[in-house]
């Protein structure tokens, strides 16, 4: 589900921002940035981010300023001098140069800057950083639940719609077995001449199996069940995303087995519809954790 969340405040000399955004993604991926002395850290800071997550695409910035920058001073890394010097007096000589190496082209190259780092970062300073990054992270609960109520109300509508039109095809199912058995009878009767060929029970006997074949009932009463419990879904206090695709995955089923057995241009329409329904819920489900 799309949101921002953030949140700031001071440790020490130090001055913390966190900022999260979040896009639609099916599973959790947590990309992070952060200071260098928390890369030992990462695991931790993920794992705290999936307590509160547990879907979504999130990029999740922490930043550190401070007037006692960590570390100390900047030092030389002795080795890195010699050889970049070393390597200015080759070229100086293959491009047949008399210019003397002054500083500023031993300063084009930084890699022989070096800052002291603390290996570890201090477990107060750590413990800080992961109660503002929850903050944070209920900052973005916040927006991510007001996109979800709006979510909520147009999926609901939608599975009203579903319902409503799963009724009706009942109801045309059952007439449309009467009607088919009429035409069956009709058609039978064009056919043959002498009626007492026939025989009565063999007769019952195919048009009940043709009967349960385009028979579709079993297939509605399952959607009707599979609505009931995606509404129970939606109103729990539980993360129900992964529930909520798997149950549209089994409504498709029943409504693919409808449109498969019903030999009616009006339950072929109504389902149709359905599909599409059925695809704008599938679209917003993805957003929903």
């Amino acid at each position: 589900m799309t949101g921002f969340g953030a949140a700031e405040d001071n440790f020490k000399k130090s001055k913390y921002t966190i900022e999260i955004r979040s896009i639609n993604s099916r599973f959790c991926e947590i990309s992070l940035k952060y200071p260098k002395y928390l890369y030992s850290k990462e695991f931790e800071l993920k794992e705290a981010i999936r307590k509160n997550i547990s879907r979504g695409k999130l990029n999740v910035n922490i930043n550190r300023e401070s007037s006692d920058e960590r570390g100390g001073n900047l030092t030389l890394n002795d080795a890195s001098v010699k050889e970049y010097i070393v390597l200015l007096k080759t070229l100086r000589k293959k491009i047949n140069s008399k210019e003397k190496i002054r500083l500023d082209h031993v300063l084009h190259f930084t890699e022989f800057l070096m800052k002291d780092t603390e290996s570890e970062i201090d477990a107060e300073e750590f413990t800080f950083i992961v109660k503002l990054l929850e903050k944070a992270l209920e900052d973005l609960g916040v927006m991510k639940r007001k996109e979800g109520k709006y979510l909520e109300e147009d999926v609901l509508k939608r599975i009203d719609f579903i319902e409503n039109e799963n009724n009706e095809i009942i109801s045309l199912g059952k007439a449309n077995t009467d009607i088919e058995k009429q035409k069956f009878y009709e058609k039978l009767a064009s056919l043959v001449i002498d009626k007492n060929v026939i025989d009565d029970k063999r007769l019952e006997l195919e048009i009940a199996i043709m009967l349960e074949k385009m028979d579709i009932t079993e297939e509605c009463v399952r959607l009707q069940s599979h609505l009931k419990f995606f509404r129970e879904s939606v109103n729990s206090n539980e993360n129900a995303g992964r529930k909520l695709n798997f149950l549209m995955q089994e409504m498709n089923r029943e409504i693919n087995t409808i449109a498969s057995k019903a030999m009616d241009a009006d339950i072929s329409q109504k389902v149709s519809v359905l599909k599409e329904e059925l695809e704008k819920i599938r679209e917003q489900i993805q957003n929903i954790e």
